[in-house]
């Protein structure tokens, strides 16, 4: 009887948390979150800190819970413009109040995106984002610092320019919002941006690559572009494109330089994962994922995360969701969050 009782009470102890290992857990895990620190949300960086801790940043994100009985969000759900959530062994969090980073003071918002880390500052690039009345407008890219506190939360210590702050999304070299991600190595940060390009009526964006010593992270005239010639220049407008497309993640793995994108975005049909020997090399290996719209959905901003092992050996991706208006999120809360899959790395 007491061995049956020992038994019992073992049985009883719930199993450690761990992160899921493989693409349908973290769709599930995701679905599942409906609470007021995350309910939904677009641009779904992940960044492993030196603390061991890994961290997840959205753009616009939905708070609020949802109503079992119709899959609809109960009144009272918001969007904010930004947040972090921290994965502790499996277990998500919030890192800090509501929004990440603070709208601005004239009431422009900001959208975070690439994560690195230099020293004990992790930095998240932030596209400076204000409404319009048809759409809104994308108005140069910003640096959020934050401290990492003892807890795995994240103190905010402010913004920091760039060579992009306050320049308008434009369609040259020259206006190329830096912000779509950050890459730590060999002393330098890598960053890659992207421009419009109508005048191609195939590929109507073009991404562009900027470096700057680690140490100068923070000083807008140490950044460098790279132009035609390979040569690294101080004017961003001689910047030469390294992709016909607007690149949304990159990730260095095993030495090889990843990076996915998803030509024409939101109304494209595929997301293109690429391998290359350096940034602006040619690729040597593509994957591809099917990723349509749908009658009330579109697909974009496709992310890699490899800082999780998945049990097929292969490569987690996530590609977000957005309803095509409001209605459409307020009455299905689990159409505004990510879908994963698993890629072969190219």
């Amino acid at each position: 009887m007491i061995l049956h009782g020992l038994l019992a009470l073992l049985l009883a102890v719930p199993a450690p948390l761990a992160p899921p290992t493989g693409a349908g857990g973290f769709t599930s895990l995701f679905e599942a979150r409906n609470d007021w620190t995350w309910s939904g949300g677009d641009q779904v960086t992940s960044f492993r800190a030196g603390n061991g801790l890994t961290y997840w940043s959205f753009g616009d994100t939905v708070i609020g819970e949802e109503d079992p009985a119709t899959g609809a969000y109960k009144p009272g759900w918001r969007m904010i413009s930004n947040t972090i959530l921290v994965d502790r062994n499996g277990s998500f969090g919030a890192t800090t109040w509501e929004a990440a980073v603070p709208d601005a003071a004239d009431g422009d918002r900001y959208w975070t995106q690439g994560m690195f880390q230099v020293g004990g500052s992790l930095y998240v690039l932030c596209q400076r984002v204000r409404n319009t009345s048809d759409f809104f407008q994308l108005r140069g890219v910003e640096l959020a610092k934050f401290a990492f506190n003892a807890d795995g939360s994240l103190a905010f210590q402010g913004m920091r320019n760039t060579p992009s702050t306050g320049l308008i999304d434009g369609d040259s070299a020259a206006t190329a919002q830096y912000g779509a991600d950050g890459i730590v190595t060999g002393g330098y940060v890598y960053v890659f941006g992207y421009a419009n390009a109508p005048g191609d009526p195939y590929a109507p964006h073009r991404s562009y690559l900027a470096r700057v010593p680690t140490g100068s992270v923070e000083t807008p005239g140490a950044w460098r572009f790279r132009d035609a010639s390979g040569a690294w220049v101080t004017d961003r407008a001689q910047a030469a494109p390294i992709l016909s497309a607007q690149i949304s993640s990159v990730r260095l793995i095993n030495g090889r330089w990843v990076l996915t994108y998803k030509p024409w975005n939101g109304w494209g049909d595929t997301v293109f994962v690429e391998s290359r020997p350096t940034p602006w090399a040619a690729p040597t290996g593509t994957t591809t994922i099917s990723s349509p719209a749908g009658s009330n959905y579109q697909t974009y901003a496709p992310q890699l995360h490899p800082e999780y092992p998945l049990s097929s050996g292969k490569l987690l991706v996530s590609i977000a969701w957005n309803g095509k208006t409001l209605n459409d999120i307020a009455g299905d809360a689990d159409l505004y969050k990510p879908r994963f899959h698993e890629v072969t790395v190219p």
